[in-house]
């Protein structure tokens, strides 16, 4: 693997962060720096979840860190959140998207729970001891919340749900659940369903083309049973709290997608210059390059200013659907676009693991796919403007 500076600090993009900000960048890098190379080969290779890793992680405070200490978060800003897993993603560490998730599954129960629901779940989600799953896509409803047919029904001093969700990262893995299902003359409704509850099970489990190692499978629920006590929110705000969670996932995701970006272009850049050194390619074969890697390193810098500018908005008390929506477009459509010029530019060295530019290509692809996909966020966007 190419060793690099991320180039934030080739300029003045620094000055923009505090001191605490910039304390959490730091400590993402020195954590990342005790993980081999070969332990990320291995993870995407073998389709395996590194839950030890993720709940290391944990243990420094980035499983929770845009929550308040209240219930056991590290007091962090989503500007912290976003800078730690651009520097993950850059590096293609295994627990990067499990981690994303996880936060993105605690956002709801922060803001909707119960206070015993947060001393239940957050705590342990805080040290690692839990890890959390989001359940909302679908085999036939994926970007379309109203087009879900897992079902609730009310009985008694419990709900029972029906359905299948699918393509959930971390579901083998997780130990609790954010799932919506629709409530009878109520609508999408959220429950929080513990994996040991009697009619949940792990249903196939997939081997995917890119965002491996990240125990993602289906969940089936077959009247299953859940407490009165693990309804998340009231009756029929299931949409209102998907929605509140999935704008700052979206804006996570534009972060590690920025990451994937930066990652593929600084082994390019680095290959080329070894390469010259080498007498492999000469110096004016070079200059063909060079406005080619003068527009990727723009479309990098542009993917991070949008993505930032939207995560300034959530520390602000100003979650923008519309703009983390253009965020996660601008980011996953860039670490798309860089990773595949990067697999051009570096010929057949792109096809060696070590350089993670197969790797950033595969995962770059699922970015503008997983949690809304890139067409529809287009959709949303556009019928914001014209509302």
């Amino acid at each position: 693997m190419l060793q690099t500076e991320v180039n934030l600090t080739q300029s003045d993009t620094f000055s923009l962060f505090t001191a605490a900000q910039l304390e959490w960048l730091n400590k993402a890098r020195r954590f990342a720096d005790t993980i081999p190379l070969a332990d990320c080969l291995k993870s995407d290779s073998e389709n395996v979840f590194r839950r030890d890793l993720f709940e290391a992680a944990c243990k420094q405070g980035f499983g929770s860190l845009p929550f308040p200490d209240t219930y056991g978060g590290s007091g962090g800003d989503y500007i912290s959140f976003v800078l730690i897993n651009e520097e993950f993603a850059r590096r293609c560490m295994p627990f990067m998207s499990s981690l994303g998730v996880h936060v993105l599954c605690q956002e709801p129960v922060s803001r909707f729970g119960t206070h015993e629901q947060k001393e239940k779940y957050l705590r342990p989600s805080a040290s690692g001891l839990f890890l959390a799953a989001f359940g909302l896509t679908e085999p036939a409803a994926g970007s379309d919340t109203a087009a879900l047919e897992t079902t609730a029904r009310l009985e008694s001093d419990h709900y029972v749900l029906n359905g299948t969700k699918t393509f959930i990262t971390s579901g083998g893995s997780a130990n609790y659940f954010i799932v919506m299902a629709r409530l009878a003359d109520a609508g999408i409704t959220a429950f929080i369903v513990d994996k040991e509850s009697k009619g949940f099970e792990i249903g196939q489990k997939f081997d995917m083309l890119g965002m491996r190692g990240y125990a993602t499978c289906e969940l089936v629920f077959s009247d299953c049973i859940v407490p009165k006590e693990n309804l998340l929110g009231m009756h029929g705000e299931g949409r209102k709290v998907a929605l509140s969670s999935l704008a700052k996932g979206r804006v996570t995701i534009a972060a590690q997608a920025t990451g994937w970006a930066q990652g593929a272009l600084d082994t390019v850049v680095t290959l080329l210059k070894e390469r010259v050194k080498k007498g492999e390619i000469k110096v004016d074969e070079l200059e063909t390059c060079k406005y080619l890697l003068g527009d990727l390193a723009t479309r990098v810098a542009s993917a991070r200013a949008l993505t930032h500018q939207a995560a300034y908005a959530i520390d602000r008390g100003a979650v923008d659907v519309t703009l983390a929506g253009m965020a996660k477009i601008q980011a996953t459509d860039t670490a798309m676009h860089v990773a595949t010029e990067a697999l051009s530019l570096a010929g057949k060295f792109g096809a060696e693991p070590d350089l993670l530019l197969e790797r950033i290509f595969r995962d770059a692809k699922a970015g503008q796919i997983y949690e809304g996909t890139n067409q529809i966020q287009r959709m949303l966007i556009a019928r914001s403007l014209i509302k």
